[in-house]
């Protein structure tokens, strides 16, 4: 759903043919998720209303009544031990463990050095770059714990009853985290559609220190998804649940309609605002002519949001799915990979297709061999002056 900085490497001889087809499928695509979003978004909520025996927020305000995680009725861990509970309920994973580990510390060493170009003056007065920067922010600390932190729980076998406070704290702020991402992704599609179509609009709303305020909207709502039932991890699925799995035939009373709500909004406003997206970029595209290198840039631009916005809905889609209804083991697989890539893949996107953070981004490894280098050859020069 992100959409980068069109400023990006061009080759010479588009082809309209291509063209005309890229863009002909991609409005096929926006159209029919757009009528299964709505579809299933009517379902489920119905499914849940009718389903479910209780609405009851948990989380922080239960914290604070019961003095603990611990101490939650639904989340109380005490009929077995730590060890016990991850021997039966749970179930090693070495391999994915490892390999979610390397993924999350891969993803989070290249978002730093992506980040602090973000923040350079020229580019952060830019409104797209403030908010690209929050998300580069959330992303980081959501790959920490879909990944990195995931990777340590799988290769333990934990379930929640191995850390309770841990993991439920864990999942409350991966909650509210995805759900801010969310919300901000929107904010960026609502700012690139601004840009092309009313500037005029755009700085009224977001020039300057505007930006800020219009993000803090996206904090005020993650903060309310701390005050929802959290997802908590299960090694033996691979994922994360709103059921701890601690009492059998309990799990619609951790139902999360509010994460169901957002989930399926997700899906219905990104459909709904690609379409006026695409239809402006389609006009741009035809004002500028086939031979036109703007009209590469923004064919790649488009083609970029549509991946990670396609994966943002899968992820969005499944993981209401196994909550509500179950799903097979592999399509829980799926969509916790679709959950890492939606929070990875745009560190890999703004290398390999935006043309101005990339030139810096290997501009600053050049540089930092280079000083490395530099007192490498410093270091030996003096121990061969000191031997003589």
């Amino acid at each position: 759903m992100r959409i980068p900085d069109e400023n990006m490497r061009i080759p010479r001889n588009p082809s309209p043919t291509c063209s005309r087809l890229i863009r002909n499928s991609l409005v096929d695509f926006i159209l029919i998720t757009k009528a299964i979003g709505w579809c299933y978004f009517v379902q489920f909520y119905s499914y849940h209303i009718s389903n479910s025996q209780s609405f009851s927020i948990f989380a922080m305000d239960e914290i604070i009544r019961y003095g603990g995680v611990e101490n939650i009725p639904l989340y109380n861990c005490s009929a077995r031990t730590p060890e016990q509970w991850s021997l039966e309920t749970g179930e090693r994973q070495p391999f994915t463990g490892t390999l979610q580990i390397v993924y999350g510390i891969v993803v989070n060493l290249l978002y730093i050095p992506i980040s602090l170009i973000m923040l350079d003056k020229e580019h952060f007065k830019l409104s797209c770059f403030k908010i690209m920067f929050q998300l580069a922010i959330t992303d980081f600390f959501v790959i920490c714990i879909n990944s990195i932190v995931t990777g340590i729980l799988a290769i333990q076998g934990a379930v929640y009853c191995t850390y309770p406070t841990l993991i439920y704290l864990t999942g409350l702020v991966a909650m509210a985290l995805w759900c801010s991402s969310c919300f901000t992704s929107l904010i960026l599609v609502c700012n690139r559609i601004l840009v092309m179509s009313k500037p005029h609009l755009e700085l009224l709303i977001f020039e300057g220190k505007k930006t800020y305020l219009v993000l803090s909207f996206s904090l005020i709502y993650a903060l309310y998804f701390l005050f929802t039932t959290p997802h908590v991890y299960n090694s033996k699925h691979h994922a994360w649940f709103f059921d701890p799995m601690i009492f059998p035939d309990m799990a619609k009373e951790y139902d999360n309609l509010a994460h169901t709500i957002n989930n399926f909004s997700i899906v219905v406003l990104t459909s709904i605002l690609y379409i006026p997206l695409y239809r402006i970029v389609r006009n741009n595209l035809n004002a500028a002519g086939t031979q036109s290198r703007m009209q590469s840039a923004k064919i790649q631009v488009f083609i970029q949001s549509i991946l990670i916005c396609a994966a943002s809905q899968g992820a969005a889609v499944i993981y209401v799915f196994m909550n509500l209804v179950g799903v097979s083991p592999g399509v829980i697989i799926f969509g916790h990979v679709l959950w890492q890539f939606v929070h990875g893949a745009p560190v890999f996107i703004y290398i390999a297709l935006n043309d101005m953070i990339r030139k810096r981004f290997f501009a600053m490894i050049r540089i930092q061999k280079h000083n490395s280098t530099g007192v490498v050859l410093s270091i030996i020069n003096h121990s061969t002056l000191v031997q003589q």
